[in-house]
């Protein structure tokens, strides 16, 4: 463990619990109890946490996710053959924030400011991500990047490509996609071309059209028509449109990936 790399803006955070070494349940660092991931009075500060642990109470400490601003990603097969995986490259290198192996060794943890549209949820598949109701055991050994960064666009995008069908991780139910247009192939006696596109608000818009862009991707879709039909659903459904530039930017990172 090397906890002088935690970031200050989480030491500062009154979210801290512990853990040991045969358990993933969350302890009480100033009693033999456990902690709960959803009730603040059984957090303590990072320095009594900290205490805990060089007092041999116990082994590792633990940040609680509150839904202030702080979105945790966890990555399971962080490794292939002693190198790192695909997975772990892709997620890391669009979020660029704050990276530490996992206490296993054979995962990553990134902390990175930002929000999703849910609790939490587990893809099943090596990934996942959280904003409440959860804790990671921290490390401290980090991997590239020391500091939390704001990357809404990459959280944005690790949602739409790794969480399109998942279940939320407190409920146990089938999710659905995190966008899907209205297809009504005839209104009004007409023929209609295109899907119509649910009103998209200003904190999902970027979210939604990499939902959008995936969905077309997978299905065989060229660069271009990917490209005119986003900025047809940012024109018409986004309030309000967001820029070309950042249109065709997430047409360019969704693009960078085999379908």
């Amino acid at each position: 463990m090397n906890y002088k790399n935690i970031p200050l803006e989480l030491k500062e955070q009154h979210n801290w619990v512990c853990a040991n070494h045969t358990s993933k349940v969350p302890m009480r660092a100033y009693s033999h109890a456990a902690a709960s991931s959803t009730d603040p009075k059984t957090w303590s500060s990072f320095d009594d946490a900290l205490k805990a642990v060089n007092d041999k109470q116990y082994e590792y400490l633990g940040f609680v996710f509150a839904d202030n601003g702080i979105v945790g990603i966890d990555i399971d097969a962080g490794y292939e053959d002693d190198l790192l995986s695909a997975l772990a490259v892709d997620i890391i290198s669009h979020c660029r924030s704050y990276t530490e192996k996992s206490k296993s060794g054979r995962g990553f943890h990134i902390l990175i400011k930002g929000d999703i549209p849910f609790k939490g949820r587990n893809n099943l598949a090596g990934v996942e991500i959280y904003k409440s109701a959860r804790y990671f055991i921290m490390t401290g050994e980090t991997l590239l990047f020391r500091n939390i960064e704001e990357n809404q666009t990459a959280i944005d995008y690790v949602i739409a490509k790794y969480f399109p069908e998942t279940r939320e991780s407190n409920s146990g139910q089938t999710g659905r996609r995190i966008y899907q247009p209205k297809w009504d192939p005839i209104s009004g006696g007409k023929l209609k071309l295109r899907p119509k596109y649910p009103e998209i608000t200003q904190g999902g818009r970027n979210m939604c059209l990499t939902s959008l862009a995936g969905t077309l991707h997978s299905q065989g879709y060229s660069k271009e028509q990917i490209y005119k039909e986003l900025l047809y659903a940012n024109k018409t459904a986004c309030k309000p449109p967001l820029c070309v530039s950042e249109v065709r930017s997430v047409v360019n990172s969704v693009m960078r990936y085999t379908r």
